[in-house]
């Protein structure tokens, strides 16, 4: 019995010898399967991946609409800039007709003050020559001041009645000596006006005017014949009297011929 059971382990350690390889090559692989670094694990855990394709196609339509949009500012910037240039070019022609334009004002404006100097000019002369023949009309005409009015006076009749008196070789000629009698202005109360008497030749107004200097008619009546000046005379007159009669109290010759005033035969102004 015991030399079966022997003879059975003898057999069954050789079978073991006999396979031997295979047992170290289980082992050798099963080791190297663990030792293994990329090896997952068996209960590693899974990671989910992100759908790339429908990420990557939003952002292209992003970028295409993006696209659209500046293509779009883009076209209407060139529009703009198309219609400034054109306005550009319209406000040209317009400064180029206002500078025309402007260059001709500027010449008619020339030739317009040339003209109205010359204007001014003629003027000047027209009233000079104008204010030299009403002077000299009034070379005829003497001014009686202070006769005193009446009511309803023939004033004619009145101053040939006192130029007989003043002067009595005029009695038979004194129609033709003088030519018309009037008053200056319109009447009023509590002032006496004055008289004009225009003579039909200056030799009978310059010989009355010479007479009724100190004449005692004169005196007595508070009247006197004086020139008939022009207006721009009297204002000179009036302007340069102080000057007269500082010279006449200090003793000098002064005196009025016309609208100028003379003073020891200087003009003075």
């Amino acid at each position: 019995m015991t030399t079966k059971k022997n003879l059975a382990l003898s057999r069954s350690n050789e079978l073991v010898d006999g396979h031997e390889y295979a047992t170290r090559m289980e082992v050798s692989t099963e080791n190297i399967k663990r030792k293994d670094p990329f090896s997952p694990a068996k209960n590693a855990p899974t990671v989910k991946r992100k759908d790339t394709g429908s990420e990557g196609k939003e952002g292209m339509n992003a970028v295409l609409e993006a696209i659209k949009q500046l293509t779009d500012k883009v076209d209407t910037l060139g529009t703009q800039l198309q219609q400034n240039s054109i306005m550009l070019t319209s406000i040209a022609k317009a400064v180029e007709f206002n500078v025309a334009e402007i260059k001709d004002c500027k010449t008619q404006l020339q030739s317009s003050v040339q003209e109205v100097a010359a204007l001014k000019k003629d003027n000047a002369e027209l009233m000079e020559r104008v204010l030299e023949m009403e002077r000299y009309k009034r070379r005829w005409n003497l001014r009686i001041r202070g006769l005193k009015e009446k009511e309803g006076e023939d004033v004619r009749e009145a101053v040939a009645q006192l130029l007989v008196k003043i002067s009595p070789s005029w009695f038979s000629n004194i129609n033709h000596i003088v030519d018309s009698v009037h008053r200056i202005g319109r009447r009023e109360e509590n002032k006496t006006r004055h008289v004009i008497i225009q003579f039909t030749q200056r030799i009978h107004r310059d010989a009355l005017c010479r007479t009724t200097k100190d004449h005692a008619i004169c005196k007595e009546l508070r009247i006197s014949f004086i020139e008939d000046l022009c207006k721009a005379d009297r204002e000179t007159r009036a302007v340069l009297w102080p000057k007269i009669k500082e010279a006449r109290d200090a003793g000098k010759r002064a005196y009025f011929r016309g609208g100028a005033g003379y003073i020891n035969g200087q003009r003075i102004t």
